[in-house]
């Protein structure tokens, strides 16, 4: 039977076929009109109506209060859609995800008025969190919110840098409402900027940035402004625990850019290889392009399945996620992002060019690529907090899951509870379920026999290796928190890059265990597995280490794919322009499950 895509990204390839291939100059999200804008430094406002027309605002609403959300893997298969095409395009929409702070903590009232906002009238917030001064350092901020006998709050400060600033029609809005350094020191704000007096808020200078040239990048100044009492989220000094709750939801769906990124990065780099003859021989033929292309796909495959056990993972173990979407971002970001450096050697001077080999866009992809590790928590915050709670990870990884949880995390046809954020905790004690799975994963590992793949004997083996790396990794945990002062040691980050790499390789083998009989011979075959487990999930693959022959039989699955026009991925995922349209398997009913579930 030919592999059928799961419900769940029926939305995002329905996305893809009305966006049309973006290497059509004509299309509005087309490479030539992303450069176009790019060189102009000019907002894609065009892009942006289309996407309302197309209704794709109502998919960042849940379902219970009128919107289209209904599953976290969905939304990041929209997000790749997107981020193939244009960052400018996909970080400028998808600032609409910071109504999530509404969906975890405001008030029924403040849920349906901000559901009207972006469901129904297509209004746009921005995030006003950082200051100049004070960067990630949230508790530090300056900005005051100072409460009148009225109940209401009168603000004065600044937030910068912000997306969207200017162009927002409202403002999430973190503000200090107590002088004193502790975590209720904070409190959250949602309002319409057109309640408050326009000769109190004004907005700062437009930022030139590196990447992301379109976007509209400032900040904002509050000068005494009033605010309406109802703009408050759940009680005063509660805002920092909002925060950090919805970045653990936002970080997650970071993932879908540096997916998106890294797909366009390949799929330019692999054309290129096949046509570009040098020597005699087409570039992908030389021995050293084969080996970095081969690496660059795994790499893309691993991050892919990253990224949808956190999706999954997300209405499954909510609980987790303040450690959980810190590892899944570190480690895709880490991965994309050094795939397309990798990459970008293949072509030569070619990727400095900013016209010519798909008009340019490679250079663009790289720069507005490189920003994602920086949203949301950069990839140093996230180590620093996933450093400091190694040991309970280390201890709490020793209890395994059941069989049948670990199926419903990893099988991608098994339906999940709807997402209700008031599950999300600050600190998720040190639990991740992706490597409580991995003793349950051996076994089942184990249970399988040579006549059931050809290279079953060989993941076998890795797997035992990884679960020895593991143990190994436990001892260097317990010799670091001996050993560590106040501040967590060097040792610490890299012990905290290595659980990142780790986990990256189970979430890959749970996938493959689960998903065998329905997503196609390649993907069965394991060859992919193979080299995510012999890597041991590493980002940073190192010339010359793959086997010839596997290089060979994951390139040819590469160019598979790029001839066929699908996307470089586990799922069969046919791009806009490929020959065959997408065939969408009916829904079955436990696929169908949660259409109707409520998020709170």
């Amino acid at each position: 039977m030919k592999p059928t895509p799961p419900r769940t990204y029926h939305a995002a390839l329905a996305l893809e076929q009305s966006l049309g291939d973006p290497m059509q100059p004509e299309n509005l999200l087309s490479y030539r009109q992303a450069m176009q804008h790019d060189e102009r430094e000019a907002f894609p406002e065009a892009a942006m109506g289309e996407l309302h027309r197309l209704g794709l605002h109502r998919a960042f609403v849940p379902k219970a209060l009128g919107g289209d959300f209904e599953s976290s893997e969905s939304f990041i298969a929209l997000g790749r859609v997107l981020a193939r095409r244009d960052m400018n395009v996909a970080v400028s929409y998808c600032t609409m995800l910071w109504s999530v702070l509404a969906w975890i903590g405001g008030s029924a009232a403040q849920k349906k008025q901000v559901a009207h906002w972006v469901a129904q009238a297509g209004y746009f917030p921005c995030l006003a969190y950082s200051e100049q001064a004070h960067g990630a350092d949230l508790l530090a901020n300056e900005l005051t919110a100072v409460r009148g006998p009225d109940g209401r709050y009168r603000v004065s400060g600044e937030k910068w840098p912000i997306n969207r600033a200017t162009r927002s029609q409202f403002v999430v809005l973190l503000a200090r409402t107590h002088e004193a350094a502790h975590m209720r020191n904070h409190s959250l704000f949602i309002v319409d900027k057109s309640q408050l007096d326009a000769r109190q808020v004004s907005n700062l200078p437009r930022v030139p940035t590196h990447g992301l040239r379109g976007c509209d990048i400032s900040g904002i100044r509050f000068d005494d402004c009033l605010l309406p009492e109802a703009a408050l989220v759940g009680e005063p000094g509660h805002g920092l625990e909002w925060a950090l709750k919805g970045f653990q939801v936002t970080r997650t769906f970071c993932n879908a850019l540096s997916l998106g990124v890294a797909d366009s990065a390949l799929r330019i780099v692999t054309g290129f290889a096949t046509q570009r003859r040098l020597y005699g021989q087409t570039v992908v033929d030389l021995p050293h392009a084969r080996d970095v292309l081969a690496n660059a796909y795994v790499s893309q495959l691993m991050a892919e399945c990253c990224a949808i056990t956190a999706s999954r993972g997300l209405h499954l173990f909510t609980e987790q996620f303040s450690s959980w979407s810190s590892i899944a971002k570190v480690q895709v970001t880490h991965l994309c992002d050094h795939t397309v450096a990798q990459l970008a050697q293949l072509l030569g001077a070619r990727y400095f060019m900013r016209e010519g080999l798909a008009e340019g866009m490679f250079q663009k992809f790289m720069r507005d690529g490189g920003i994602v590790s920086v949203f949301d928590g950069s990839s140093t915050v996230c180590l620093d907090a996933l450093a400091t709670f190694l040991p309970d990870m280390s201890r709490c990884a020793n209890t395994a899951l059941p069989v049948d949880v670990v199926a419903t995390l990893y099988d991608l046809h098994l339906s999940l509870p709807c997402f209700d954020g008031r599950r999300l905790t600050l600190s998720g004690r040190g639990r991740d379920a992706v490597m409580q799975s991995f003793p349950t994963l051996l076994s089942l590992l184990q249970s399988l026999r040579e006549s059931d793949g050809a290279c079953i004997p060989e993941i076998q083996r890795e797997a035992q290796k990884l679960a020895q790396d593991w143990q190994v990794w436990q001892q260097a945990v317990a010799s670091d928190r001996a050993e560590r002062g106040q501040r967590n040691s060097a040792r610490a980050f890299g012990l905290a890059e290595q659980l990142c790499a780790m986990h990256c390789a189970v979430s890959c083998l749970g996938l493959w265990i689960h998903n065998r009989a329905h997503l196609g011979d390649f993907f069965a075959e394991g060859v992919w597995l193979l080299v995510a487990l012999q890597r041991g999930g590493d980002p940073h693959f190192k010339t010359g280490q793959l086997h010839p022959q596997l290089a060979q039989r994951l390139c040819d699955q590469l160019c598979a794919q790029h001839d066929d026009q699908h996307m470089f991925s586990i799922l069969p995922w046919p791009l806009a322009g490929a020959a065959t349209s997408p065939e969408l398997a009916p829904s079955t009913p436990q696929e169908s499950a949660n259409d109707e579930c409520l998020t709170h």
